[in-house]
């Protein structure tokens, strides 16, 4: 039984985007989709302080040149961390940095999350910038980058989908 030249064109486009997409995805490093140092292993730590100083382990996660665990002087505010972690990647968001705080009030455990605007850094309270020991710093891409990876994505599979349709369209002429 012979196969009609739309169905062959749907399962050759079903083979190739299945293979090419996850290549498609994490080979966008700069944009965020993937990871955003790749020379960084997923646990990364780091150790930033000088003999006898007293230190605090906190995380950076996000679009910075290399997230991870630092373990830092308690002196450190979230500047410096950034500095430490090799500054933000061109498209970070550095308008809504989330810092999420975990403290014990009572037996209690309360983890409570606050925005700070880095973009605007003469108008932010200096006690806004501190740190503390566990703080978890995340730093998020810029919207349009999701737009410009998700564009990406389309516009390959567009390239794809019509050099595949030339392929069987040429073919069926030489028939």
């Amino acid at each position: 039984m012979k196969r009609s030249p739309k169905l062959n064109l749907i399962v050759i486009s079903l083979i190739v985007f299945g293979a090419l997409f996850p290549t498609l995805l994490y080979s966008q490093s700069e944009s965020g989709i993937g990871p955003t140092n790749p020379n960084a292993s997923a646990a990364s730590y780091y150790y930033i302080s000088k003999p006898g100083e007293l230190t605090m382990q906190v995380n950076i996660w996000g679009s910075i040149q290399k997230p991870g665990r630092y373990e830092i002087p308690t002196s450190t505010d979230i500047i410096q961390l950034i500095s430490y972690a090799g500054g933000p990647n061109p498209d970070a968001n550095m308008s809504a940095v989330r810092i999420t705080r975990v403290t014990k009030k009572e037996e209690v455990i309360v983890r409570s999350e606050y925005f700070i605007n880095l973009d605007d850094l003469p108008n932010t309270e200096s006690s806004k910038l501190e740190l503390f020991p566990g703080d978890t710093i995340f730093i998020d891409h810029t919207s349009w980058t999701t737009v410009r990876d998700v564009l990406t994505v389309v516009t390959t599979a567009a390239i794809i989908t019509s050099a595949i349709a030339n392929v069987i369209i040429a073919k069926e002429r030489w028939r």
